[in-house]
């Protein structure tokens, strides 16, 4: 805004200044009191002789010659001065002269050293060409009668004066035509500047210094928020943005705003297309730039003035590209009364956001009303209903600006966010982690208390109703070999196998409850004794391979890995009905224990899995509280094979071997 108020105060003190510079006035600049050479540059302005050429469409009486001698000002479009012509209409042709006296304006006595003089033309629509004393010194585009064979182009042209080099007393004659019948102003609508050449190309190179820093701006700030988009889809703010950016910038390059820029890039394009472009461009921007606020402050800006300026914007970009130059063109006035409404209705809309509080909408309201105001007074400019400068650059680069930041604060407190978030998220992760690594660890202690009681009641059993199991079977063998009746002796021999079945049976109870035996050798003999045993009571012939690199375990995650190997077992018998089953236990120096069961039976996908399926689910759940890696696969040729590694860090360097 600060910036915006000063160019308006230097514009304002130059157009002050120029009143004490020659003003041309019908039709001839008296220079007599101004040195060129010395004071700088000098703008062409005033009245200038002015011959019209109306289009064959206008009526005859027009196209008469007039016998007196009509004058236009320069620079200003023929909308005020041409017979015939209307705000929204000015075309045909004319032929301007102006006499330049140069009195004390002498060129040096030094050939050598004499500044080289020109002319600078700008925006003039939409064809001309120049003559300097009758001569042909410059053209752009091709004049005509009419549209047909009117070819329009548009440039920025250093012009150097040649004919500045003849005597100071003789006037010099500039005759400049000018055609227009595509666009609904004609005229000089640039000042044409005379100066020293080297003068001229240095402000020439200026303004296109500054366009192509403005275009840079947008281009970067476009592609900028696009690419933002892609790391975060779900907003669409930032998208918006880029594509509002984008459009200006096309608009930019494409107009006289930035004294045609596209052309130092793309030296043949045609002008015609370059100006549909550009207000295409425009004309699209307009539904972006809503859409981007709406897509931030919903609640503020209503949906359906979205619809309304798409549909117009749609609409008009589509006339712009493929209508008639002249309807296109034409529309520009009722598209700025529309945007000067949405405007009014943004304006309210970012206020109302910026009053509430809203993130960033004190930078973005502030943003707008800068753009807005140089909109407002650029569309007053180009109506010719206030006479100043073209301010809509600089108001947009503010704009930009000011949008862009607000954009980055959203993303630095959205980026905030998600660092917090993260920060809470990972303590939270090894909360959980101590909870899980705390609840592994009463797992444990309930196994291991499981299997404490395990113990005490297999011996409870053995030293204890074993014994007297025993005990008792040896009085029936003793009172057997008494002298009985035949009927007593067949008595006692039924009681004697009933408890000798009685024995068995505890015996077996009290090796399931407790495998493991604490003698000197370790867990071997009792694996191969719970092997043996089940071996007995399956039918089913079981093979056991054991190599260990430890001569007593101290492994207490044996005992799992055990269970784990009755289970298997037991599930081979019911299940898959085999032939044969091998076990093979192996601790190897190197830290692990591995524990592999393998059938020849039917196969997973045959097997019929029990009623209450918790089987795997065990031996997943002992094998997890171990730390242990549990794997159910096909084996090679047929049956099943079910291997468990435990990790092992604790071991003596004695390797023992067995087999059954």
């Amino acid at each position: 805004m600060v910036l915006l108020c000063i160019t308006a105060c230097l514009s304002l003190c130059g157009c002050m200044a120029q009143e004490e510079r020659p003003v041309a006035k019908r039709g001839v600049l008296d220079l007599s009191a101004w040195d060129v050479e010395r004071r700088g540059p000098l703008r062409l302005n005033g009245q200038w002789e002015v011959r019209w050429e109306p289009s064959a469409s206008q009526d005859q009486a027009n196209d008469a010659d007039t016998s007196g001698s009509e004058f236009t000002s320069v620079p200003g479009p023929w909308t005020r001065t041409m017979p015939g012509a209307s705000l929204l209409r000015a075309t045909g042709g004319a032929t301007l002269r102006l006499t330049v006296l140069r009195g004390a304006a002498k060129p040096s006595t030094n050939a050598r050293t004499s500044p080289q003089m020109a002319l600078r033309l700008g925006n003039i629509s939409a064809a001309w060409t120049l003559k300097v004393d009758g001569n042909l010194v410059a053209h752009s585009g091709v004049p005509g009668k009419n549209a047909a064979s009117e070819a329009p182009q548009f440039s920025a042209q250093v012009i150097p004066l040649h004919a500045w080099d003849k005597p100071a007393d003789s006037p010099l004659e500039l005759e400049l035509h000018v055609s227009n019948h595509h666009y609904r102003e004609g005229g000089v609508l640039e000042p044409l500047w005379l100066g020293v050449e080297d003068d001229l190309l240095a402000r020439e190179r200026r303004e296109s210094g500054i366009a192509m820093f403005l275009a840079g701006t947008l281009f970067i700030m476009g592609l900028y928020h696009v690419a933002m988009h892609q790391l975060r889809r779900s907003d669409p703010a930032p998208l918006l943005f880029g594509l509002y950016c984008l459009l200006w910038l096309g608009n930019y390059l494409c107009t006289d705003s930035s004294a045609w820029a596209a052309r130092a890039i793309l030296p043949g394009l045609p002008g015609l297309g370059l100006e549909r472009f550009g207000m295409a461009c425009l004309f699209l921007s307009v539904p972006v730039g809503y859409a981007f606020f709406r897509s931030l402050y919903p609640r503020e800006l209503p949906r359906f003035l979205l619809r309304y300026a798409s549909l117009t914007g749609a609409a008009s970009a589509a006339l712009a590209l493929l209508g008639p130059s002249l309807w296109f063109s034409a529309v520009v006035p009722a598209y700025y009364l529309s945007t000067a409404a949405l405007i009014l209705f943004c304006a309210s809309g970012l206020g109302l956001a910026w009053s509430r509080g809203r993130e960033g909408a004190a930078c973005i309201f502030a943003g707008f009303l800068a753009v807005a105001l140089a909109g407002v007074n650029d569309m007053l400019t180009d109506l010719q209903l206030i006479n100043s400068v073209p301010i809509l650059p600089l108001g947009m680069l503010l704009f930009v600006l000011a949008q862009a930041f607000a954009l980055s604060q959203r993303l630095q407190h959205a980026f905030s966010a998600v660092e917090t978030l993260s920060i809470q998220v990972e303590s939270k992760n090894m909360s959980l982690e101590a909870e899980m690594e705390q609840r592994g660890k009463l797992e444990r202690e309930i196994i291991n208390i499981s299997e404490e009681e395990r113990r005490r009641m297999s011996v409870d059993l053995h030293d204890g109703l074993c014994q007297l199991l025993t005990a008792a079977r040896l009085r029936c063998a003793i009172l057997g070999g008494m002298p009985r009746s035949e009927a007593q002796k067949a008595e006692l021999d039924k009681l004697s196998l009933l408890l000798d079945e009685m024995v068995d049976q505890a015996y077996d109870l009290s090796h399931g409850l407790w495998p493991l035996e604490h003698g000197p050798q370790g867990a071997g003999p009792s694996l191969a004794d719970m092997i043996r045993r089940l071996s007995r009571l399956s039918g089913v012939p079981i093979s056991l391979a054991q190599e260990r690199g430890c001569e007593t375990c101290p492994n207490g995650n044996t005992t799992q890995l055990f269970r784990i190997a009755q289970e298997a077992i037991s599930n081979a018998v019911k299940h898959a009905a085999p032939t044969r089953i091998e076990v093979d236990f192996r601790c190897q120096s190197g830290g692990m224990a591995e524990l592999t069961v393998r059938d020849d039976g039917i196969g997973r996908s045959a097997a019929k899995p029990g009623k209450g399926g918790l089987g795997m689910g065990i031996m997943a759940h002992r094998a997890r509280i171990i730390g242990g890696d549990l794997r159910v696969e096909d084996a090679v040729g047929g049956g099943t094979m079910v291997t468990c590694s435990v990790p092992c860090l604790s071991h003596t360097p004695a390797i023992r071997r067995a087999s059954l």
